[in-house]
């Protein structure tokens, strides 16, 4: 026979295991109350702009609002924001076009919401060295078919090696990407339908082409990681979607990139083959950013993607502050110089068809 004790030891194992975990939840549930929170808060200008070298400056002017102003959220609009820009001490019109080097001073005022400004200088553009690729050949095909055009497909994983010359005495902001460029232009022919003698319509084939960049992978650079701390790395994964890295571990010397691309790919379909037509491959581009470019891209990136955001969400840590280097607290003005490199992979595809 169970003694008492023992059956009150499993009622209450019971009770605290299964029941009130079940319960608890239902009763927190009928909890609630609606309530507009009284904050005593006055809109401010949110300044932001992106100036980039060679292009004329676009500064959007608005204000802050509530978060539960649904009216303002759909319109934040500042009518009467008088903009001044100031470029080494000199005031300019909205159509002057920066260079590398000039010191910008943005500020707006407004009846309604005062005034707000910021400080942004103009980097210089850092030149890429030089570039190699080692190209990995996963599959290739390629055939004649019945209407005599070339059919062709290769797959292929690709590494890239790209010297990039810091600046010395200053301290250096990069933001690396990439697009494909597919110039291939393989039309030798109308594409038309052609009735021969003996009743049957033979078409003629137009070309077409498609270069696939492939997959890019974060973890084969190490600098794309330097954000993040041991913690991080472990809860995060890596430093995927961050492209931005600065010149902390080789100011002054130069630096080689390490890019690695799988599962890349080209295809094409050629009414005749002809090697000049080929082209395509990858436009990269190496900007020099500022500061606040920077500093504005890694907190975005810790809210979306790190392990800060994922504690805030979860209640198991503090809320992140936005970053913003202008005076009022909203906003960012930001600046950046780029130059690209294109690397054609005509004469790697070529060789293959041609062995």
């Amino acid at each position: 026979m169970i003694s008492i004790y023992l059956k009150n030891r499993i009622l209450k194992n019971i009770l605290l295991r299964y029941l009130i975990p079940t319960i608890f939840p239902v009763i927190l549930a009928g909890c609630h109350e609606d309530f507009t929170p009284d904050i005593s808060t006055k809109p401010v200008l949110c300044l932001n702009s992106l100036i980039t070298a060679g292009q004329p400056i676009n500064v959007k002017v608005t204000r802050t609002w509530l978060y539960s102003d649904s009216n303002s959220s759909d319109n934040h609009s500042v009518e009467d924001a008088i903009i001044t820009i100031v470029v080494n001490g000199e005031a300019k019109d909205a159509d002057y076009v920066p260079k590398e080097g000039d010191h910008i001073h943005i500020a707006a005022d407004s009846k309604t919401y005062g005034h707000a400004e910021a400080d942004v200088t103009v980097p210089y553009a850092v030149p890429i060295k030089s570039l190699r690729y080692t190209p990995f050949v996963t599959d290739i095909w390629h055939y004649i078919d019945q209407y005599g055009a070339l059919n062709a497909n290769c797959d292929f994983n690709i590494n890239i090696e790209l010297d990039i010359a810091d600046a010395p005495g200053t301290d250096n902001y990069y933001k690396f990407s990439e697009a494909p460029f597919n110039n291939t232009d393989p039309k030798s022919q109308p594409n038309e339908d052609n009735e021969d003698d003996d009743g049957f319509s033979h078409v003629k084939v137009v070309g077409t082409s498609h270069f696939f960049t492939g997959t890019f992978d974060y973890d084969a650079e190490p600098i794309f990681s330097e954000h993040l701390g041991v913690f991080d790395s472990m809860m995060t994964g890596g430093a995927y979607g961050f492209n931005y890295f600065t010149d902390r571990q080789f100011s002054g010397s130069t630096y080689t990139l390490h890019l690695h691309y799988s599962a890349c790919s080209y295809n094409l379909v050629m009414p005749s083959w002809n090697p000049d037509l080929i082209d395509f491959g990858y436009t990269f581009t190496l900007s020099s950013i500022s500061k606040s470019y920077y500093n504005w891209f890694n907190y975005k990136w810790q809210i979306d993607e790190g392990v800060i955001g994922d504690l805030a969400d979860l209640g198991l840590g503090d809320p992140v502050w936005g970053y913003s280097n202008v005076s009022t607290g909203a906003g960012v003005v930001a600046a950046q110089t780029f130059i690209t490199y294109t690397l054609n992979l005509k004469d790697f595809f070529v060789s293959l068809i041609q062995q």
